[in-house]
This record gives structure tokens, C-alpha cells and sequence, in this order.
């Protein structure tokens, strides 16, 4: 399969490469602990052709990378798929929101598009790693 990788993105997606992670999936998505209210609403509006994304989840077959592109640098949270223990639906994905959880801490992830966010609930749900 091959998967268009967003301009913005294509350092980070390189050095992942280089540690034998090839990206399954990549989509617009933040971390809400790590964004602005600005940031926030941006993306519960919805793709838009003008629209600024500012973070990107990208799943390989080990982790799921959350990548924030900079100029100089690129801010990476990483968590490993073995580590994630469910995702679920936060308010039935009124607000492109699902709820990664990690033991007893739990991440929301807020999808810019709907179907991003359903494609990986369906990914995360679906991976092999959980029955092993």
C-alpha cells in the first residue's frame, strides 16, 4: 500500500523508517492535553481546505506515534500498541473524540474527520498484538 505522506510530516516519518517503523496509517488528530483551545476547536469543525492542522497520529505495526511538526525540531509522543489496553468512543463521537487507554491513565484523541477517528478505532480493535 502506499500512503501519501503530508509534506509537514516526512522528517518524523523518515527517522521512524529509520528504526524499522513503517507508518500503517497517518492522520490529523491532537492529543488534548497538549493543545490550546484554539487547537481544539479547529479540529471539531472539520477538515477544511484552508484549515491548519497541527499534530498528526501515525500508527505502525508497534506503536502509535503522535507527531506535532516543528521548523527545527518535531515533538513526538510515542505509545506502544502492546501498552494500550482499549480505545473507546468518548460522548458516542460527538466531538471526533476517542479515549486511548493506557493501564490506568487514559489519552483523548481528537480526530479532525470523523472517519479518521472511526478508521482507527477499527485498527486499534482489530490488531493482532491483543489475542498474542
Amino acid at each position: 500500500m502506499t500512503m501519501e505522506i503530508p509534506k509537514e510530516l516526512k522528517r518524523a516519518v523518515r527517522r521512524l523508517e529509520d528504526e524499522g517503523e513503517r507508518p500503517e496509517i497517518i492522520f490529523p488528530a491532537l492529543l488534548e492535553r497538549y493543545s490550546t483551545e484554539r487547537m481544539l476547536a479547529m479540529a471539531r469543525i472539520g477538515m477544511g481546505d484552508s484549515q491548519k492542522i497541527f499534530s498528526w497520529l501515525v500508527a505502525t505495526k508497534k506503536s502509535v506515534h503522535f507527531i506535532k511538526p516543528g521548523l527545527a525540531w518535531d515533538k513526538v509522543q510515542t505509545v506502544p500498541l502492546e501498552k494500550i489496553d482499549d480505545v473507546e468512543y468518548v460522548n458516542e463521537f460527538h466531538y471526533n473524540t476517542l479515549k486511548l487507554k493506557v493501564g490506568d491513565a487514559a489519552e483523548k484523541v481528537i480526530f479532525y474527520d470523523d472517519i479518521d477517528g472511526i478508521k482507527f478505532f477499527q485498527y486499534i480493535k482489530n490488531k493482532q498484538w491483543k489475542d498474542a
